[in-house]
């Protein structure tokens, strides 16, 4: 896909008009036109497109660079960091990287000692919250190194600072690949220590850091939501210390965040009310984690049976992702749906987002999306009362979690996926659950009543109807 299309297909109608003012030369209008055709289709490969144009590959590729500068002029007159932010709220990932070599390499030197430190750490900030597919460490270090290298008075804090967001960002980062564990370069020892030492310090920012890259390690690696709430807590009395460095209402986001390990860990009436508070004050789509905090929030709604504002939030915040195929955001969206439709009754739906969400996740691999897909998978075809091929996949996606070189951190997994079993052996042969089964589903249904929205408790009433 060009670059400039990437573009167009996130303009608005308002936006895309103030584009018919371009002031396009030689070809520059041509292909303008004809690339503008497929905003919502495929684009044909680029040997077709140049020869469509009457155009060489190198003179197609040049003309695409021009008319984006020129429609960056138009969109975000003050180019700088205002283009930087319009990218990154556009979830143009690509064209955001992009922009910050061409800005540092072509704007940097026009700027003040004092603009380049604001500049670099921007582009620190956005490079370290690129999604999975766009993460480029090396980059990410050397804009590390060139904000403290800025710095007029560079300290030991800012040094820290830097390694500790970025150990943040790496543990998020791991938890996306296949055998997460494996790739793991810090220990639960390692990180305890780190926080003895900067215990009674003034390297707050530094402190924060690490309080999040515990309460990653965690959430991902070693299961203990009573860990993340306790360092959440932590982290929200450096707010005060901290709340200069970030452009955002930094009291608001670790709110949500704690509303986010309070619902992970099934405390769901304590979170929806901090959720409420949040979302009627105002969450901006810049906050940090935004679709994150969007998706747990659908979760309680729908949990709530609050289905019209489930309703409300998927179709303003996720179905734009997914029509726009935002990778890892699409995919979380689809999933969203998913629970709503199955909630709801709406099987039909919920197998059309199911399908858009595996192939979502399949381009861009996230190893808890798919383990969630196939227990969503499994959830659709026994509420269909398919039970054979729901029998079918249970089995093999116990052999597919004991293929995984990590199988502690699927422990539930593998349980759930026998209750599963369970349940449809009873149903099989008609015979009432037993006293084990029925503890494990207690356990279970519990376990998982934030992620799959009490559908664990739909499939065992359908048993309870099945066998009587």
């Amino acid at each position: 896909m060009s670059q400039l299309l990437s573009l167009l297909q996130t303009l608005t109608e308002k936006e895309l008009a103030e584009l018919d003012n371009l002031r396009l030369i030689g070809k520059e209008k041509l292909v303008f036109d004809y690339t503008k055709r497929f905003r919502d289709k495929e684009l044909p490969d680029i040997p077709e497109v140049a020869e469509a144009l009457k155009l060489t590959e190198s003179h197609y590729y040049k003309i695409n660079s021009i008319l984006l500068r020129k429609a960056y002029t138009t969109l975000v007159p003050q180019q700088g960091t205002e283009l930087l932010q319009f990218l990154k709220r556009k979830n143009l990932f690509n064209l955001l990287r992009h922009e910050i070599l061409f800005q540092d390499k072509k704007l940097i030197a026009k700027l003040s000692a004092t603009e380049q430190e604001k500049f670099f750490l921007i582009c620190f900030h956005y490079l370290i919250d690129l999604p999975y597919k766009y993460y480029d460490k090396k980059l990410i270090g050397a804009f590390g190194r060139k904000y403290i290298d800025s710095r007029k008075d560079g300290s030991e804090s800012d040094e820290l600072y830097i390694k500790f967001h970025t150990l943040f960002a790496d543990l998020n980062r791991l938890a996306a690949k296949k055998n997460p564990g494996k790739f793991l370069h810090v220990t639960p020892e390692e990180l305890l220590k780190y926080e003895k030492e900067l215990e009674g310090s003034k390297h707050y920012l530094a402190t924060y850091y690490l309080y999040r890259s515990i309460c990653s390690y965690y959430s991902y690696y070693d299961k203990q939501p009573e860990k993340v709430l306790e360092y959440i807590k932590k982290a929200m009395l450096l707010k005060d210390k901290i709340a200069f460095f970030f452009p955002i209402d930094i009291s608001l986001f670790l709110h949500l965040l704690y509303a986010d390990a309070l619902f992970t860990n099934n405390n769901i009436e304590e979170a929806e009310n901090i959720y409420n508070k949040a979302f009627e004050q105002g969450v901006d789509e810049n906050i940090y984690g935004y679709y994150f905090h969007c998706e747990q929030y659908i979760l309680v709604s729908i949990i709530r049976k609050k289905f019209n504002q489930a309703r409300e939030l998927l179709d303003k915040v996720f179905q734009p992702c997914i029509n726009n195929r935002l990778d890892i955001y699409a995919t979380r969206g689809s999933m969203c749906f998913v629970k709503f439709y199955l909630s709801t009754g709406d099987l039909k739906k919920a197998l059309a987002y199911l399908n858009i969400a595996k192939v979502n996740n399949e381009k861009t691999f996230y190893l808890p999306f798919d383990v969630q897909l196939r227990v969503l998978e499994n959830i659709y075809f026994f509420l269909k009362k398919d039970y054979d091929f729901s029998y079918q996949l249970a089995n093999r996606n116990i052999k597919f979690l004991k293929s995984q070189e990590q199988t502690d951190i699927f422990e539930n997994y593998l349980m759930l996926w026998k209750n599963i079993i369970g349940m449809l052996n009873a149903i099989m042969k008609k015979s009432p659950m037993n006293t084990e089964l029925i503890n494990d589903y207690n356990f279970l249904n519990k376990h998982y009543t934030n992620l799959y929205c009490g559908l664990l408790e739909k499939m065992y009433e359908q048993t309870e109807k099945e066998v009587k």
